[in-house]
């Protein structure tokens, strides 16, 4: 990944009912013990056929208890809409308090490093966050970094990662924000010289799966947050990062996240 990433409110309603037609007849009345996950597919952590890292750690924080995990993967923000509108139990990747109709744990399973791309002939010298101060800044539609940024820029949302690449190496965006590994991975497809760009972390944030505002969705975020913490302090935990060759542990030996 990852990152993962993934921002976000004001996209979520844009889609029309006819989007959401051709999803299972079954979506809002699936068993109590089946959890439906939905989430942006992100390389080695939430992967469309089912695998990865987030979506593993799900499976071992719940399937001992008799739950069996569904996964469906989208875009970003439909995964919001679907949770915010009770139709899937919970979304991954989301900043904490980031979406409202969306229960929060007090555990996040990663954190994501955000970092800015840009042009050397654009910005001579990153001076870190204020260096964003009156430019055009985007990153892709739903991510909402000005949540938690207290510079002053204009915002340009993009609809995907090559966008807006693409829109810094024409000079119509200044910087594109987005998780480091999601850029490192965009850089490696080829389409555009590595070399033309420049990359400076900028903060980083935790990432929460959200919880469908229901009955059944307090007492997941309930069991989540026991299981994960048992699982945490028992080594499981950091053996899924390291069998995943996960470059970063956002994690104390201890139960403070």
């Amino acid at each position: 990944m990852t990152s993962l990433f993934a921002r976000k409110l004001a996209c979520v309603f844009a889609f029309t009912l006819a989007a959401f037609i051709a999803l299972p007849s079954t979506a809002n009345t699936h068993g109590e013990k089946e959890i439906i996950l939905v989430s942006e597919a992100w390389e080695d952590a939430t992967e469309k056929d089912g695998s990865g890292l987030y979506f593993e750690i799900m499976r071992r924080v719940f399937e001992p208890l008799g739950y069996s995990i569904k996964t469906i993967t989208t875009t970003y923000s439909r995964s919001i809409y679907l949770v915010q509108t009770k139709r899937m139990d919970a979304f991954l990747g989301s900043y904490i308090d980031e979406q409202e109709q969306v229960l929060y744990p007090y555990w996040h399973f990663d954190a994501e490093q955000v970092s800015a791309v840009y042009k050397a002939s654009v910005i001579p010298a990153w001076k870190g966050e204020e260096t964003l101060e009156n430019r055009t800044v985007g990153w892709v539609k739903g991510y909402d970094y000005n949540d938690y940024i207290d510079t002053k820029f204009t915002i340009h949302e993009v609809k995907s990662r090559r966008q807006g690449l693409s829109m810094v190496y024409s000079d119509r965006l200044d910087v594109l924000l987005d998780a480091r590994e999601e850029l490192v991975e965009e850089f490696e497809l080829g389409y555009l010289n590595r070399d033309e760009f420049e990359m400076a972390n900028i903060m980083d944030l935790k990432l929460y799966p959200g919880f469908a505002d229901t009955e059944k969705g307090q007492e997941l975020r309930r069991i989540y947050d026991e299981r994960f913490e048992e699982l945490l302090n028992k080594g499981e935990i950091k053996r899924l990062y390291d069998e995943y060759e996960w470059e970063y542990f956002p994690f104390a030996v201890s139960s403070t996240p």
